[in-house]
Protein backbone atom coordinates (compact mmCIF):
# COMPACT_ATOMS: atom_id res chain seq x y z
CA UNK A 1 0.00 0.00 0.00
CA UNK A 2 1.14 3.44 -0.45
CA UNK A 3 2.01 5.31 1.69
CA UNK A 4 2.35 9.07 1.94
CA UNK A 5 4.77 11.16 3.17
CA UNK A 6 4.34 14.14 5.37
CA UNK A 7 4.46 16.99 3.18
CA UNK A 8 1.33 18.28 4.15
CA UNK A 9 0.94 22.49 3.79
CA UNK A 10 -2.26 22.67 6.03
CA UNK A 11 -2.65 20.98 9.30
CA UNK A 12 -5.94 19.53 8.53
CA UNK A 13 -5.52 17.45 5.51
CA UNK A 14 -3.88 14.25 7.10
CA UNK A 15 -6.34 11.73 6.72
CA UNK A 16 -4.33 9.28 5.48
CA UNK A 17 -1.70 6.75 6.29
CA UNK A 18 1.54 8.81 6.48
CA UNK A 19 5.34 7.65 7.16
CA UNK A 20 6.03 10.41 9.65
CA UNK A 21 9.80 9.63 9.39
CA UNK A 22 10.83 10.78 12.41
CA UNK A 23 14.72 10.49 13.21
CA UNK A 24 15.86 7.53 15.83
CA UNK A 25 16.71 9.11 19.36
CA UNK A 26 17.12 8.03 22.75
CA UNK A 27 14.62 10.23 23.54
CA UNK A 28 11.15 10.81 21.31
CA UNK A 29 8.53 13.08 22.18
CA UNK A 30 5.07 13.17 20.40
CA UNK A 31 2.88 15.87 21.54
CA UNK A 32 -0.44 17.94 19.86
CA UNK A 33 0.77 21.14 20.79
CA UNK A 34 3.63 22.76 19.00
CA UNK A 35 4.88 24.85 21.80
CA UNK A 36 5.79 21.70 23.96
CA UNK A 37 7.98 20.37 21.06
CA UNK A 38 9.55 23.79 20.32
CA UNK A 39 10.10 24.62 23.93
CA UNK A 40 11.76 20.91 24.50
CA UNK A 41 13.80 21.39 21.39
CA UNK A 42 15.05 24.94 22.68
CA UNK A 43 15.90 23.26 25.90
CA UNK A 44 17.78 20.28 24.52
CA UNK A 45 20.03 22.49 22.34
CA UNK A 46 20.94 25.19 24.73
CA UNK A 47 21.92 22.83 27.63
CA UNK A 48 25.10 23.26 29.13
CA UNK A 49 25.97 19.68 29.42
CA UNK A 50 26.06 17.09 26.36
CA UNK A 51 22.50 15.29 26.50
CA UNK A 52 21.52 12.19 24.49
CA UNK A 53 20.07 13.13 21.42
CA UNK A 54 16.12 13.63 21.23
CA UNK A 55 13.77 14.23 18.24
CA UNK A 56 10.25 15.90 18.36
CA UNK A 57 6.80 15.54 16.39
CA UNK A 58 3.66 16.53 16.09
CA UNK A 59 1.25 13.44 17.30
CA UNK A 60 -1.79 14.95 14.80
CA UNK A 61 0.32 13.30 11.92
CA UNK A 62 -0.10 10.20 13.01
CA UNK A 63 -4.08 9.87 13.01
CA UNK A 64 -4.33 6.33 11.41
CA UNK A 65 -3.57 3.12 12.71
CA UNK A 66 -1.19 2.50 9.74
CA UNK A 67 0.78 5.40 10.92
CA UNK A 68 1.29 4.15 14.23
CA UNK A 69 2.36 0.95 13.50
CA UNK A 70 5.44 2.29 10.83
CA UNK A 71 6.27 4.72 13.23
CA UNK A 72 6.68 2.18 16.10
CA UNK A 73 8.60 -0.01 14.01
CA UNK A 74 10.81 2.50 12.77
CA UNK A 75 11.43 4.78 15.24
CA UNK A 76 9.53 4.39 19.13
CA UNK A 77 11.13 0.63 19.55
CA UNK A 78 14.90 2.22 18.97
CA UNK A 79 14.64 4.42 21.79
CA UNK A 80 15.23 4.95 25.36
CA UNK A 81 12.46 7.18 27.03
CA UNK A 82 9.40 7.86 24.56
CA UNK A 83 7.22 11.36 26.24
CA UNK A 84 3.70 11.74 24.38
CA UNK A 85 1.15 14.39 25.63
CA UNK A 86 -2.07 13.69 24.15
CA UNK A 87 -4.46 16.19 24.03
CA UNK A 88 -8.07 14.79 24.87
CA UNK A 89 -6.47 11.63 27.00
CA UNK A 90 -6.09 8.02 26.41
CA UNK A 91 -9.31 7.91 24.03
CA UNK A 92 -7.97 10.35 22.09
CA UNK A 93 -5.11 8.09 20.83
CA UNK A 94 -6.48 4.82 22.17
CA UNK A 95 -5.06 2.55 19.14
CA UNK A 96 -1.44 4.66 19.90
CA UNK A 97 -1.64 4.46 23.29
CA UNK A 98 -2.34 0.41 23.71
CA UNK A 99 0.33 -0.39 20.99
CA UNK A 100 3.16 1.69 22.55
CA UNK A 101 2.34 0.35 26.05
CA UNK A 102 2.58 -3.09 24.46
CA UNK A 103 5.72 -2.31 22.85
CA UNK A 104 7.04 -0.31 25.47
CA UNK A 105 6.91 -3.03 28.12
CA UNK A 106 8.05 -5.88 26.16
CA UNK A 107 10.93 -4.14 25.51
CA UNK A 108 11.52 -2.37 29.31
CA UNK A 109 11.26 1.02 27.13
CA UNK A 110 10.16 4.38 29.79
CA UNK A 111 7.21 5.19 28.12
CA UNK A 112 5.50 8.24 29.73
CA UNK A 113 1.83 9.58 28.65
CA UNK A 114 0.67 12.62 29.72
CA UNK A 115 -2.46 14.43 29.38
CA UNK A 116 -2.20 17.53 26.78
CA UNK A 117 -4.27 19.42 29.88
CA UNK A 118 -2.10 20.40 32.54
CA UNK A 119 -4.90 20.39 35.16
CA UNK A 120 -5.19 17.00 36.33
CA UNK A 121 -3.96 14.08 36.45
CA UNK A 122 -5.01 11.03 34.07
CA UNK A 123 -5.67 7.34 35.42
CA UNK A 124 -5.78 5.63 32.06
CA UNK A 125 -2.49 7.37 30.70
CA UNK A 126 -0.93 6.17 33.85
CA UNK A 127 -1.44 2.81 33.59
CA UNK A 128 -0.27 2.45 30.22
CA UNK A 129 3.27 4.35 31.27
CA UNK A 130 5.88 2.55 32.44
CA UNK A 131 7.22 5.15 35.05
CA UNK A 132 6.48 6.28 38.70
CA UNK A 133 3.48 8.21 38.32
CA UNK A 134 5.42 10.87 40.80
CA UNK A 135 7.80 10.66 37.85
CA UNK A 136 4.38 11.55 35.64
CA UNK A 137 3.27 13.88 37.83
CA UNK A 138 6.48 15.79 37.93
CA UNK A 139 7.07 15.87 34.46
CA UNK A 140 3.46 17.21 33.78
CA UNK A 141 4.55 20.45 36.18
CA UNK A 142 7.30 21.25 33.95
CA UNK A 143 4.55 21.36 31.08
CA UNK A 144 2.10 23.25 32.94
CA UNK A 145 4.23 25.88 34.39
CA UNK A 146 6.21 26.48 31.06
CA UNK A 147 9.16 28.71 30.73
CA UNK A 148 13.02 27.94 29.60
CA UNK A 149 13.77 27.44 32.97
CA UNK A 150 11.24 24.76 33.93
CA UNK A 151 11.96 22.85 30.26
CA UNK A 152 15.32 22.93 31.04
CA UNK A 153 14.68 21.18 33.98
CA UNK A 154 12.86 18.77 32.21
CA UNK A 155 15.77 18.16 29.56
CA UNK A 156 17.48 17.22 32.63
CA UNK A 157 15.22 14.97 34.20
CA UNK A 158 14.21 13.54 30.21
CA UNK A 159 18.50 12.78 29.82
CA UNK A 160 18.99 11.29 33.28
CA UNK A 161 15.66 8.43 32.79
CA UNK A 162 18.03 7.73 29.17
CA UNK A 163 21.08 7.28 31.11
CA UNK A 164 19.02 5.21 33.91
CA UNK A 165 19.81 7.30 36.16
CA UNK A 166 17.30 8.42 38.86
CA UNK A 167 14.79 11.70 38.55
CA UNK A 168 16.17 14.17 40.02
CA UNK A 169 14.68 15.56 43.10
CA UNK A 170 13.60 19.13 40.86
CA UNK A 171 10.03 21.14 41.28
CA UNK A 172 8.86 22.93 38.16
CA UNK A 173 9.16 26.89 39.20
CA UNK A 174 5.48 28.63 38.94
CA UNK A 175 5.18 31.21 35.96
CA UNK A 176 2.22 33.50 35.83
CA UNK A 177 -0.40 33.41 33.60
CA UNK A 178 -0.76 36.67 32.57
CA UNK A 179 2.13 39.81 32.09
CA UNK A 180 3.95 42.31 30.32
CA UNK A 181 6.72 41.47 27.72
CA UNK A 182 9.40 43.17 26.04
CA UNK A 183 11.44 41.76 23.18
CA UNK A 184 14.89 41.54 23.96
CA UNK A 185 14.23 41.48 27.71
CA UNK A 186 11.61 39.15 28.47
CA UNK A 187 8.75 39.27 31.14
CA UNK A 188 9.02 42.40 32.82
CA UNK A 189 6.70 44.93 34.80
CA UNK A 190 3.86 47.25 34.00
CA UNK A 191 6.44 49.90 34.47
CA UNK A 192 9.34 48.72 32.50
CA UNK A 193 7.23 47.60 29.72
CA UNK A 194 5.77 50.85 29.31
CA UNK A 195 8.67 53.03 29.63
CA UNK A 196 11.43 53.76 26.65
CA UNK A 197 8.80 55.33 23.99
CA UNK A 198 8.06 59.46 23.03
CA UNK A 199 5.70 61.14 25.48
CA UNK A 200 2.99 61.46 23.30
CA UNK A 201 3.09 58.13 21.81
CA UNK A 202 -0.42 56.06 21.78
CA UNK A 203 -0.32 52.83 23.60
CA UNK A 204 -1.03 49.63 22.07
CA UNK A 205 -1.29 46.70 23.81
CA UNK A 206 -0.32 43.90 21.60
CA UNK A 207 -2.37 40.85 23.24
CA UNK A 208 -1.04 37.01 22.82
CA UNK A 209 -1.09 33.53 24.93
CA UNK A 210 1.33 32.99 27.38
CA UNK A 211 2.21 29.14 25.99
CA UNK A 212 3.92 31.14 22.84
CA UNK A 213 6.24 32.95 25.32
CA UNK A 214 7.09 29.79 27.63
CA UNK A 215 8.04 27.99 23.96
CA UNK A 216 10.14 30.99 22.90
CA UNK A 217 8.26 31.18 20.25
CA UNK A 218 7.24 34.69 19.95
CA UNK A 219 8.88 35.83 16.94
CA UNK A 220 5.94 37.10 15.59
CA UNK A 221 4.99 39.54 18.02
CA UNK A 222 8.20 40.41 18.42
CA UNK A 223 8.06 41.80 14.64
CA UNK A 224 4.58 43.54 15.52
CA UNK A 225 6.46 45.02 18.14
CA UNK A 226 9.41 47.03 16.12
CA UNK A 227 6.93 47.70 13.01
CA UNK A 228 4.88 49.81 15.66
CA UNK A 229 7.98 51.56 16.44
CA UNK A 230 9.00 52.61 13.86
CA UNK A 231 5.38 53.70 12.76
CA UNK A 232 5.64 56.34 16.19
CA UNK A 233 3.77 54.38 18.65
CA UNK A 234 4.39 52.82 22.23
CA UNK A 235 3.44 48.52 21.60
CA UNK A 236 3.33 47.17 24.84
CA UNK A 237 3.34 43.18 24.44
CA UNK A 238 0.76 41.17 27.11
CA UNK A 239 0.88 37.52 27.21
CA UNK A 240 -1.93 35.76 28.88
CA UNK A 241 -2.99 32.21 29.27
CA UNK A 242 -6.53 32.78 27.59
CA UNK A 243 -9.37 35.31 26.99
CA UNK A 244 -11.40 32.48 29.12
CA UNK A 245 -8.91 32.16 32.67
CA UNK A 246 -10.81 33.89 35.00
CA UNK A 247 -7.03 35.33 36.66
CA UNK A 248 -5.71 36.13 33.38
CA UNK A 249 -8.86 38.33 31.79
CA UNK A 250 -8.70 40.47 35.66
CA UNK A 251 -4.89 40.94 34.90
CA UNK A 252 -5.60 42.20 31.27
CA UNK A 253 -8.52 44.43 31.98
CA UNK A 254 -6.75 46.22 34.75
CA UNK A 255 -3.42 46.27 32.75
CA UNK A 256 -5.28 47.81 29.88
CA UNK A 257 -7.28 50.01 32.06
CA UNK A 258 -3.70 51.48 33.44
CA UNK A 259 -2.44 51.95 30.02
CA UNK A 260 -5.00 53.41 28.25
CA UNK A 261 -4.20 52.32 25.00
CA UNK A 262 -5.48 53.90 21.95
CA UNK A 263 -6.18 50.80 20.56
CA UNK A 264 -5.83 46.89 21.11
CA UNK A 265 -4.11 44.43 19.04
CA UNK A 266 -5.54 40.87 20.20
CA UNK A 267 -3.00 37.78 18.76
CA UNK A 268 -5.44 34.91 20.76
CA UNK A 269 -7.82 32.99 18.81
CA UNK A 270 -11.65 32.59 19.31
CA UNK A 271 -13.85 34.62 20.75
CA UNK A 272 -13.75 36.35 24.17
CA UNK A 273 -15.68 35.58 27.54
CA UNK A 274 -19.60 37.57 28.03
CA UNK A 275 -20.28 38.50 31.37
CA UNK A 276 -23.72 38.59 32.53
CA UNK A 277 -24.89 41.24 30.60
CA UNK A 278 -23.72 39.98 27.02
CA UNK A 279 -20.20 42.12 27.08
CA UNK A 280 -16.64 41.14 26.55
CA UNK A 281 -14.05 42.80 27.84
CA UNK A 282 -13.66 44.39 24.91
CA UNK A 283 -16.94 45.90 24.84
CA UNK A 284 -15.78 47.25 28.48
CA UNK A 285 -12.98 48.83 27.45
CA UNK A 286 -14.81 51.06 24.32
CA UNK A 287 -11.29 51.24 21.99
CA UNK A 288 -10.99 49.27 18.47
CA UNK A 289 -9.59 46.20 19.17
CA UNK A 290 -7.38 44.66 15.79
CA UNK A 291 -7.10 41.10 15.47
CA UNK A 292 -4.15 39.95 13.78
CA UNK A 293 -3.38 35.93 13.09
CA UNK A 294 -0.48 33.85 13.59
CA UNK A 295 -1.66 31.08 11.57
CA UNK A 296 -1.25 27.40 11.38
CA UNK A 297 -1.79 27.09 8.08
CA UNK A 298 1.99 26.99 6.54
CA UNK A 299 2.83 29.59 4.06
CA UNK A 300 3.43 27.58 0.86
CA UNK A 301 -0.10 26.25 1.85
CA UNK A 302 -1.52 29.86 2.00
CA UNK A 303 0.10 30.94 -1.20
CA UNK A 304 -1.58 28.12 -3.13
CA UNK A 305 -5.04 28.22 -2.08
CA UNK A 306 -7.41 30.94 -3.53
CA UNK A 307 -8.73 31.17 0.13
CA UNK A 308 -5.71 31.70 1.53
CA UNK A 309 -6.23 30.41 5.32
CA UNK A 310 -7.23 26.74 5.88
CA UNK A 311 -10.80 26.11 7.51
CA UNK A 312 -9.25 26.23 11.35
CA UNK A 313 -7.35 29.12 10.79
CA UNK A 314 -10.67 31.40 9.05
CA UNK A 315 -12.37 30.43 12.45
CA UNK A 316 -10.20 30.71 14.93
CA UNK A 317 -8.63 34.02 13.68
CA UNK A 318 -11.40 35.81 11.30
CA UNK A 319 -14.86 34.15 11.89
CA UNK A 320 -14.96 33.75 16.10
CA UNK A 321 -13.18 36.78 16.90
CA UNK A 322 -15.82 38.80 14.79
CA UNK A 323 -18.53 38.02 17.55
CA UNK A 324 -16.45 40.60 19.90
CA UNK A 325 -16.48 43.15 17.07
CA UNK A 326 -12.89 42.78 16.48
CA UNK A 327 -11.34 43.91 13.06
CA UNK A 328 -9.08 41.68 11.29
CA UNK A 329 -5.98 43.50 10.42
CA UNK A 330 -4.13 40.62 8.70
CA UNK A 331 -2.18 37.92 9.10
CA UNK A 332 1.93 38.01 10.35
CA UNK A 333 3.06 34.80 10.45
CA UNK A 334 2.70 30.93 9.15
CA UNK A 335 3.52 27.81 10.50
CA UNK A 336 7.41 26.95 9.30
CA UNK A 337 9.98 24.21 10.02
CA UNK A 338 12.29 25.40 12.56
CA UNK A 339 15.68 27.13 11.06
CA UNK A 340 18.26 25.86 13.70
CA UNK A 341 17.66 22.12 12.99
CA UNK A 342 14.73 20.99 15.22
CA UNK A 343 11.69 19.19 13.46
CA UNK A 344 9.05 20.85 15.10
CA UNK A 345 6.96 23.95 13.11
CA UNK A 346 7.31 27.52 14.63
CA UNK A 347 5.24 30.63 14.36
CA UNK A 348 7.49 32.65 11.45
CA UNK A 349 6.56 36.21 10.97
CA UNK A 350 5.86 37.32 7.58
CA UNK A 351 7.71 40.67 7.01
CA UNK A 352 5.62 42.46 4.22
CA UNK A 353 2.33 41.00 6.07
CA UNK A 354 3.99 42.56 9.16
CA UNK A 355 4.76 45.90 7.25
CA UNK A 356 0.72 45.63 6.21
CA UNK A 357 -0.75 44.95 9.09
CA UNK A 358 1.14 48.03 11.24
CA UNK A 359 0.78 50.69 8.69
CA UNK A 360 -2.82 49.89 8.34
CA UNK A 361 -3.66 49.82 12.15
CA UNK A 362 -1.59 53.13 11.85
CA UNK A 363 -3.58 54.77 8.94
CA UNK A 364 -6.81 53.85 11.14
CA UNK A 365 -5.70 55.64 13.84
CA UNK A 366 -4.55 58.97 11.95
CA UNK A 367 -8.35 58.78 10.07
CA UNK A 368 -9.62 58.40 13.97
CA UNK A 369 -7.81 61.19 15.32
CA UNK A 370 -8.61 63.16 12.29
CA UNK A 371 -12.21 65.63 12.86
CA UNK A 372 -15.69 65.04 11.03
CA UNK A 373 -15.29 67.97 8.70
CA UNK A 374 -11.19 66.73 7.52
CA UNK A 375 -12.65 63.40 6.82
CA UNK A 376 -13.22 62.64 3.05
CA UNK A 377 -15.56 59.97 2.53
CA UNK A 378 -16.05 57.82 -0.67
CA UNK A 379 -19.89 55.75 -0.85
CA UNK A 380 -19.28 53.17 -4.17
CA UNK A 381 -22.84 51.79 -5.36
CA UNK A 382 -23.68 49.05 -7.09
CA UNK A 383 -24.12 48.94 -11.07
CA UNK A 384 -25.87 45.77 -11.25
CA UNK A 385 -25.67 43.59 -14.39
CA UNK A 386 -29.05 43.02 -15.33
CA UNK A 387 -30.47 42.85 -19.26
CA UNK A 388 -33.72 45.09 -17.92
CA UNK A 389 -33.01 49.22 -17.23
CA UNK A 390 -32.91 50.30 -13.57
CA UNK A 391 -30.43 48.31 -12.27
CA UNK A 392 -27.97 51.18 -11.04
CA UNK A 393 -28.16 50.84 -7.28
CA UNK A 394 -29.53 48.06 -7.48
CA UNK A 395 -29.59 45.41 -4.29
CA UNK A 396 -32.72 42.81 -3.43
CA UNK A 397 -35.01 43.94 -1.17
CA UNK A 398 -33.35 47.04 -0.75
CA UNK A 399 -33.25 50.87 -1.62
CA UNK A 400 -29.41 51.67 -2.37
CA UNK A 401 -30.76 55.35 -3.97
CA UNK A 402 -32.65 56.39 -0.69
CA UNK A 403 -30.35 54.14 1.85
CA UNK A 404 -27.41 57.04 0.42
CA UNK A 405 -29.41 59.96 0.88
CA UNK A 406 -29.94 59.23 4.21
CA UNK A 407 -26.52 58.33 4.90
CA UNK A 408 -25.18 62.13 3.61
CA UNK A 409 -27.95 63.11 6.10
CA UNK A 410 -26.68 61.39 8.95
CA UNK A 411 -23.00 62.40 7.77
CA UNK A 412 -24.14 65.64 7.67
CA UNK A 413 -25.76 65.57 11.83
CA UNK A 414 -22.54 63.63 12.19
CA UNK A 415 -20.36 67.20 11.84
CA UNK A 416 -18.93 65.88 8.57
CA UNK A 417 -18.82 68.03 5.75
CA UNK A 418 -21.92 67.35 3.12
CA UNK A 419 -22.88 69.70 0.90
CA UNK A 420 -25.67 69.68 -1.68
CA UNK A 421 -27.83 66.96 -0.48
CA UNK A 422 -30.27 65.68 -3.25
CA UNK A 423 -33.75 66.06 -2.51
CA UNK A 424 -34.39 62.51 -4.08
CA UNK A 425 -33.64 59.51 -4.56
CA UNK A 426 -33.81 60.09 -8.95
CA UNK A 427 -31.91 63.57 -8.30
CA UNK A 428 -29.18 61.86 -6.90
CA UNK A 429 -28.85 59.36 -9.60
CA UNK A 430 -29.11 62.13 -12.67
CA UNK A 431 -26.53 63.22 -10.38
CA UNK A 432 -24.09 60.60 -11.03
CA UNK A 433 -24.85 60.18 -14.52
CA UNK A 434 -23.93 64.15 -15.37
CA UNK A 435 -20.90 63.93 -13.23
CA UNK A 436 -17.72 62.43 -14.40
CA UNK A 437 -14.15 62.22 -12.54
CA UNK A 438 -10.87 60.83 -14.24
CA UNK A 439 -7.69 59.17 -12.89
CA UNK A 440 -4.90 60.10 -14.67
CA UNK A 441 -2.87 56.84 -16.56
CA UNK A 442 0.24 58.10 -14.63
CA UNK A 443 -1.07 57.64 -11.50
CA UNK A 444 -2.92 54.04 -12.56
CA UNK A 445 0.42 52.55 -13.67
CA UNK A 446 2.22 53.43 -9.91
CA UNK A 447 -1.05 51.52 -9.00
CA UNK A 448 -0.04 48.53 -10.99
CA UNK A 449 3.77 48.97 -9.82
CA UNK A 450 2.68 48.31 -6.35
CA UNK A 451 0.53 44.92 -7.42
CA UNK A 452 2.38 41.53 -7.00
CA UNK A 453 4.16 40.80 -10.49
CA UNK A 454 1.55 37.20 -11.02
CA UNK A 455 -1.30 40.01 -10.52
CA UNK A 456 -0.43 42.75 -12.95
CA UNK A 457 1.12 40.46 -15.53
CA UNK A 458 -3.03 38.16 -15.37
CA UNK A 459 -4.78 41.61 -15.60
CA UNK A 460 -2.45 42.59 -18.49
CA UNK A 461 -2.99 39.25 -19.84
CA UNK A 462 -6.71 39.29 -19.67
CA UNK A 463 -7.44 42.87 -20.68
CA UNK A 464 -4.84 44.02 -22.76
CA UNK A 465 -3.05 47.44 -22.30
CA UNK A 466 -4.66 50.00 -19.70
CA UNK A 467 -5.60 52.64 -22.83
CA UNK A 468 -7.53 49.74 -24.67
CA UNK A 469 -9.98 49.96 -21.57
CA UNK A 470 -13.39 51.29 -22.76
CA UNK A 471 -13.63 53.45 -20.07
CA UNK A 472 -10.21 55.34 -20.96
CA UNK A 473 -10.57 58.36 -22.76
CA UNK A 474 -7.97 61.82 -23.21
CA UNK A 475 -5.65 59.85 -20.89
CA UNK A 476 -6.96 58.85 -18.09
CA UNK A 477 -10.05 56.77 -16.71
CA UNK A 478 -13.44 58.49 -16.37
CA UNK A 479 -16.08 57.21 -14.16
CA UNK A 480 -19.32 58.52 -12.64
CA UNK A 481 -19.24 60.48 -9.41
CA UNK A 482 -20.94 62.96 -8.00
CA UNK A 483 -19.25 65.05 -4.74
CA UNK A 484 -21.26 66.26 -2.13
CA UNK A 485 -18.95 68.67 0.10
CA UNK A 486 -16.16 66.36 1.42
CA UNK A 487 -18.23 62.84 0.68
CA UNK A 488 -18.35 61.33 -2.59
CA UNK A 489 -20.90 58.88 -4.46
CA UNK A 490 -19.88 56.87 -7.13
CA UNK A 491 -20.92 53.74 -9.73
CA UNK A 492 -18.19 50.78 -9.51
CA UNK A 493 -17.31 50.18 -13.40
CA UNK A 494 -18.22 46.77 -14.83
CA UNK A 495 -15.92 44.26 -13.75
CA UNK A 496 -15.54 42.92 -16.79
CA UNK A 497 -17.14 42.93 -20.00
CA UNK A 498 -20.56 44.92 -20.94
CA UNK A 499 -21.72 41.86 -22.91
CA UNK A 500 -20.71 39.65 -20.77
CA UNK A 501 -21.80 41.21 -17.18
CA UNK A 502 -24.11 39.08 -15.76
CA UNK A 503 -21.16 35.87 -15.72
CA UNK A 504 -18.15 38.32 -15.76
CA UNK A 505 -19.87 39.63 -12.04
CA UNK A 506 -19.30 36.83 -10.33
CA UNK A 507 -16.51 35.32 -11.88
CA UNK A 508 -13.60 35.01 -8.73
CA UNK A 509 -10.99 33.91 -11.52
CA UNK A 510 -11.29 36.80 -13.85
CA UNK A 511 -9.05 39.64 -13.25
CA UNK A 512 -10.82 42.88 -12.80
CA UNK A 513 -10.47 44.98 -16.14
CA UNK A 514 -8.13 48.01 -16.00
CA UNK A 515 -11.39 50.76 -14.99
CA UNK A 516 -12.13 48.93 -11.91
CA UNK A 517 -8.01 48.53 -10.67
CA UNK A 518 -8.17 52.29 -11.07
Amino acid sequence: MHILATTSSSLDDLIEPVDLNQPRSDVVMLSFSTSDLAGLEQAWRQADSVLPSLSAANLAELRHPMSVDLWIEKTAEHATVILVRILGGAERWRYGVDQLSSMARRRGIKLLLLPGECSERDEKLEAASTVDTHILASVLSFFREGGRENMGRLAGGLAALARDDAWPMIEAEPLPKAGFYRPGLGVLGQMEACSGFPAAAPVLPIVFYRSMLLAADAAPVDALFHALCERGFSPVPIFVSGLKDGDALRFLEKALRDIQPAAILAATAFASQSDADGHTLFDRLGVPVFQVAMATTRRDGWAANARGLNPSDLAMHIVLPELDGRIFAGVISFKQPRTDGGISLVNMPEADRVEQVASRIAAFLRLKNTSPEERRIVVLMPDYPGAAPGRTGYAVGLDVPQSVLEMLRDLADAGYCVEDIPETARALLDRLEQQEATIDLADYRGFLSGLPDDAAASLSATWGAAESDEAFADGGFRFRVARFGQVFVALAPDRGRNEDRRVDYHDPALPPRHALGA
